[in-house]
């Protein structure tokens, strides 16, 4: 049912996207007051609807399940592609990226296009809570059987404790701009791959968060890094 309402919420999300486009590009040369008032209204709108479609698209996300599949990945490869990826960002927000990969960690079963979806949430996570004055990123691996965890904590302002069993709440966030869904699918790509997710955080020092996978019981020449 919540997956059909996002559906009809989308067709008419679409048709109204469509016509300000088409607005935006009738006044796009605007040669009166009247004109401009109305190629920036007409912007502000389409801006609305845009971000509107992203969170109904989230929520379908969230809404209709994942399909995973199983397979040995290699963890230090993935992370290392993720933080490569995520490099010209850090160095724009002043953050520095350190890593401590455990050779005995390296390796788990697990989905590796979700798992990298799963991490890069809250790599992008860290980075929105160190927007505002850099900081240190910092990821580890060790293993706690049957698991090998991951740990992402950054050196941002933390959360306070009255806010954060919230923060698994879908469209809920400490920043009015924010309505990602990016922790909550998380935890459930996280569970549905049969591990576990934990948080940890002070005000003032910064917030970790504790993912674990099921470890690779024999490490395997052929894991993958990425999926593609």
């Amino acid at each position: 049912m919540a997956a059909g309402l996002a559906h009809e919420i989308k067709n008419p999300l679409s048709t109204m996207s469509l016509n300000l486009q088409l607005m935006e590009e009738d006044f796009r040369d605007a040669a009166t007051p009247t004109e401009e008032r109305t190629l920036r209204r007409a912007r502000l709108l389409l801006g609305e609807v845009r971000r509107l479609n992203a969170i109904v698209n989230d929520f379908l996300e969230l809404a209709r399940g994942f399909e995973l599949s199983a397979e040995a990945v290699d963890l230090e490869l993935l992370l290392v592609e993720l933080l490569r990826f995520v490099e010209p960002e850090n160095d724009r927000l002043g953050i520095t990226a350190r890593t401590a990969l455990r050779p005995e960690a390296r390796h788990v079963i697990a989905d590796p296009k979700f798992l990298r979806v799963a991490i890069m949430n809250l790599v992008l996570n860290a980075q929105q809570a160190m927007s505002d004055g850099g900081g240190d990123l910092i990821i580890e691996t060790r293993i706690h059987d049957p698991f090998v965890e991951i740990r992402v904590t950054d050196t941002g302002p933390g959360i306070p404790p009255d806010k954060l069993d919230k923060i698994f709440m879908p469209f809920w966030s400490t920043k009015a701009e924010s309505t990602s869904i990016g922790l909550p699918m998380t935890r459930r790509i996280i569970e549905e791959l049969g591990g576990e997710m934990a948080v940890q955080s002070a005000v003032g020092r910064g917030t970790r968060f504790v993912v674990s996978v099921p470890k690779l019981p024999l490490a395997l020449p052929g894991a993958s890094g990425t999926g593609a």
